[in-house]
């Protein structure tokens, strides 16, 4: 409803989640939305979680190989990428890349999750907030970012 709201929604041609986390988010998205959902990543089982990796070059480096793109799902689309979350950024700005890099026309990212603004002392290993791309940041500003 936010995306309706907030969007034109005929710019879209086809969902895409973040697999596999951002399945169930997207599925539901492109329900609302009447717009095709379809598989456009493919994802390395053998790659950890990149967001909890150690170093910032390290994390840029692995989204690559953690996930590849089937281009004939972005090659001339205007794409809705949706994740379960975005913590640092750094997953969602390689995302982007990637599907401008197979074709899409246009790419417009959405998150399921809040925005996550301050550690999870319980759980996630984040040692600081300022590592967190929407520190003191607005979605705006977020959406600069990525």
């Amino acid at each position: 409803e936010k995306i309706i709201r907030l969007h034109d929604v005929e710019e879209i041609d086809v969902v895409i989640p973040i697999p596999d986390t951002a399945r169930t988010s997207a599925l539901q998205c492109a329900y609302k939305l009447q717009k095709t959902y379809r598989e456009g990543f493919i994802k390395n089982r053998y790659i950890a979680r990149t967001f909890i990796m150690p170093g910032q070059e390290t994390r840029k480096k692995t989204v690559r190989l953690k996930l590849n793109t089937i281009r004939s799902e972005f090659k001339g689309k205007n794409v809705l990428l949706v994740d379960d979350s975005i913590v640092r950024g750094t997953t969602s700005m390689e995302l982007v890349k990637m599907a401008r890099d197979a074709g899409a026309n246009k790419v417009f990212f959405v998150s399921a999750a809040p925005p996550v603004r301050f550690p999870n002392v319980y759980g996630i290993d984040i040692p600081t907030k300022t590592e967190l791309v929407a520190h003191q940041r607005t979605e705006d500003e977020v959406a600069e970012c990525i």
